[in-house]
């Protein structure tokens, strides 16, 4: 998918960075505009999962954070996440032969591996951060090149309710919604997407050569990074204008037909099952032995002996 009516991007182009991600909100707070983009050569204080810091050879990878103020309401904004990740995908897909897609919440597969990973930050015109579900602080990092870790809190559960319909508090959810109910616009929130993508790796510390994967280890060729950074950018500029527009709608529906997970044997917040819908708001429905439980947040982990097989019917 191509953007056709997208502003081009003002992109900040750095060598050797703490994180992107801290110096877009630098940026942001002094009044850069929407869809400016930081990258990076290296990052060398990336945030892991639990804490872990992670690092990669200086223009392995792709790091690029973009500062996005949208005016979507609250309710939505967790939607960026499965609409970056099917960017990421997509973006893959046309630059090298890879069958990339993706796994909930926001990392991108090939193989099985992780080849990218996303990292979601939002905070209101107060500048105060808003901790919250997967998509406003959620935080995936890349296995390898450094991309911020899950800082998500806990997922919540919701049993008992069919995965048939949304529930009926997030009624509308579908459709685009930029104002509040009293036809205002919704407060503008920024958002600060950070994206990395595992390129050039030729090895990874033991620890991670059976999770993670680059394209130069899928294709046996790095892509230039200038190219996936304006594929990139072009998906994303799509995707975003589908999503603002149009609502989550299109969105789930290729994340669906992109996804590594559903139909999966998973785990996740304490409930195991099978994987069986997004949400109308990104959450992941699970069917645990006949009740379907919505889980928000967390970090899946799939039961081994079924991580290989999918489900009847998919």
């Amino acid at each position: 998918m191509m953007a056709h009516d997208s502003a081009p991007a003002a992109i900040v182009r750095l060598d050797t960075v703490d994180s992107t991600q801290s110096v877009a909100f630098g940026l942001a707070e002094r009044g850069a505009a929407d869809r400016t983009v930081v990258v990076a050569d290296q990052q060398v204080a990336g945030r892991g999962r639990r804490g872990r810091i992670w690092q990669a050879p200086a223009g392995t990878s792709l790091l690029a954070s973009i500062i996005v103020r949208s005016r979507l309401p609250q309710a939505l904004l967790p939607t960026f996440s499965p609409m970056t990740a099917v960017a990421t995908a997509e973006a893959l897909r046309r630059v090298s032969p890879v069958a990339a897609r993706v796994k909930w919440p926001n990392d991108v597969l090939v193989g099985g591996k992780k080849i990218a990973g996303i990292l979601l930050e939002s905070r209101a015109r107060s500048g105060t951060s808003e901790p919250g579900r997967d998509g406003t602080r959620a935080e995936s990092r890349v296995a390898g090149p450094g991309r911020d870790g899950n800082r998500a809190e806990t997922g919540v559960s919701e049993p008992g309710r069919s995965f048939l319909g949304p529930p009926s508090v997030q009624a509308g959810l579908e459709a685009p919604a930029t104002k509040n109910q009293a036809g205002l616009e919704a407060p503008n929130t920024t958002i600060i997407i950070g994206i990395g993508v595992n390129l050039g790796q030729r090895e990874f510390p033991p620890e991670l050569a059976g999770h993670a994967t680059s394209v130069a280890l899928e294709t046996g060729r790095a892509p230039d990074r200038e190219t996936m950074l304006a594929v990139l950018l072009e998906e994303f500029d799509a995707w975003r204008v589908r999503l603002e527009r149009e609502g989550f709608g299109a969105v789930r529906e290729q994340w669906r037909m992109l996804s590594d997970t559903l139909g999966r044997h998973v785990t996740l917040d304490g409930v195991t099952g099978i994987a069986v819908d997004l949400d109308v708001d990104g959450a992941l429905l699970i069917d645990a032995g006949g009740t379907v439980r919505r889980v928000i947040a967390g970090e899946i982990a799939r039961d081994e002996a079924a991580a290989g097989s999918r489900a009847g019917g998919r």
